[in-house]
């Protein structure tokens, strides 16, 4: 129970980071939403939450927050498994 409860919670943390990077850059403009890098979502994951993730990791939670925020997701490249 407890583990499902820190797998909940590493989730809900990364979805707030991309998305905050997402919104961040829509201020700007829409189109800049989608300039938003899969470093930046590595390095402010582990700069507010301690959370070291891998590239795939940060690039799932980006494109999870683009597609949340109606952006497409067709010009990222797919992550090698």
């Amino acid at each position: 129970m407890l583990q499902k409860m820190r797998a909940r919670q590493r989730h809900t943390r990364l979805m707030r980071v991309a998305d905050h990077l997402v919104r961040q850059e829509e201020m700007i403009s829409s189109e800049a939403a989608s300039r938003v890098t899969v470093a930046q979502v590595a390095c402010l994951a582990f700069a507010r939450h301690q959370l070291r993730i891998t590239e795939k990791e940060a690039a799932d939670y980006l494109a999870a927050a683009l597609v949340a925020r109606g952006h497409s997701t067709d010009h990222r490249p797919a992550t090698a498994d």
